[in-house]
C-alpha cells in the first residue's frame, strides 16, 4: 500500500512538473525534459504484479525498485537554483534534505519575514466542489480562487511577518499553479489570557475589501506571482529527489 501510494504520488508530481514548468517564470526557470522511459516503467510495474513466495517476491519487489528509481532518475533534476535565480530573487532559501518544506526569510525595514513552504498536496474533488460552490455565492473575488477548481494541486504556504521581538501576523495560503489562495490569518503576542478567536479569522468572513487588502499586503512584501511560480517548480523538482531518496532507503533495507 505504500509503495503504491508514493508511486502514485511521484507520478502525479512528474506530470505536474512537466505541465507546471512549461510556463514562463520571473527567474528563467527551465522545465525540465519528459523522457520516454516512464510510460514503459509503468507497464513492467504493472506485470509485475504476480504474487510469488519467499526469495522470489523479493527479488521481484527489488525489480520494481530499480524500474521506479530508473524512471525517478530520468524525472529528477539537478538544478543550480543561485544560477537561474541570479541577485535579484529577495529570499534567502533554507532547505534542509529529507523534509517535506522550505523555509524562505528576509528582512524588510522593522519587519523580519519567515514563508513555510509545503510539498505540493493534491486537490481532491471534493474540496475542488466546495471551492466551485464558494465561487457562485461569491463572484467579486476578482480571480484570486476563480481558477481553483480546475487545478489538480496546490502548495500550502504560511507567511510570518515578525513585528519586533514579540509581535507577529501569520497569513496561511494556498497556492495554485495560477493563483494564490488566502485562507486565514492570526495575529499576536498570545497567551493563555486570550481567546483564540479573538486572533484569527478565516479570510471568507472577512468583508471584500479587507480580503483585497490583505493581498495587497502580501505582494508588498514581496509575496508576488514570479516568487509563487518559482516555487512551485522548486517543490516539485524536491519532491521528485525525496521520493528518489526514499526509494534508495528502501532498496537498501529490502536487500538485507
Amino acid at each position: 500500500m505504500a509503495i503504491s501510494s508514493a508511486l502514485r504520488r511521484a507520478s502525479w508530481a512528474a506530470a505536474a512538473a512537466r505541465g507546471l514548468l512549461a510556463a514562463r517564470s520571473g527567474w528563467r526557470v527551465h522545465p525540465p525534459q519528459p523522457h520516454p522511459h516512464r510510460a514503459q516503467c509503468s507497464t513492467l510495474l504493472s506485470s509485475l504484479s504476480t504474487p510469488q513466495p519467499g526469495a522470489a517476491a523479493d527479488a521481484q519487489l527489488l525489480r520494481v525498485i530499480n524500474y521506479e528509481i530508473s524512471c525517478a532518475r530520468q524525472d529528477c533534476k539537478k538544478r543550480d537554483w543561485a544560477k537561474e535565480l541570479g541577485e535579484g530573487f529577495p529570499f534567502e532559501i533554507q532547505d534542509k534534505e529529507g523534509t517535506g518544506r522550505i523555509t524562505l526569510t528576509r528582512r524588510d525595514q522593522k519587519e523580519r519575514i519567515e514563508v513555510e513552504v509545503f510539498l505540493p498536496s493534491p486537490a481532491d474533488s471534493v474540496e475542488q466542489n466546495g471551492e466551485q460552490e464558494d465561487q457562485v455565492d461569491d463572484d467579486n473575488r476578482q480571480g484570486h480562487v476563480t481558477n481553483a477548481a480546475a487545478n489538480q494541486y496546490y502548495i500550502p504556504l504560511v507567511v510570518k511577518i515578525h513585528k519586533g521581538a514579540a509581535s507577529w501576523l501569520e497569513i496561511s495560503c494556498r497556492s495554485y499553479p495560477d493563483e494564490l489562495a488566502i485562507e486565514s490569518l492570526a495575529f499576536g503576542p498570545r497567551d493563555e489570557s486570550v481567546d483564540s478567536s479573538d486572533v484569527e479569522a478565516k479570510i471568507n468572513n472577512l468583508p471584500e475589501e479587507f480580503q483585497q487588502a490583505f493581498y495587497s499586503y502580501l505582494k508588498s512584501r514581496a509575496i508576488s506571482s514570479d516568487v509563487t511560480n518559482f516555487l512551485h517548480a522548486y517543490m516539485i523538482n524536491k519532491e521528485c529527489h525525496e521520493y528518489l531518496a526514499w526509494l534508495r532507503k528502501l532498496k537498501g533495507l529490502v536487500k538485507r
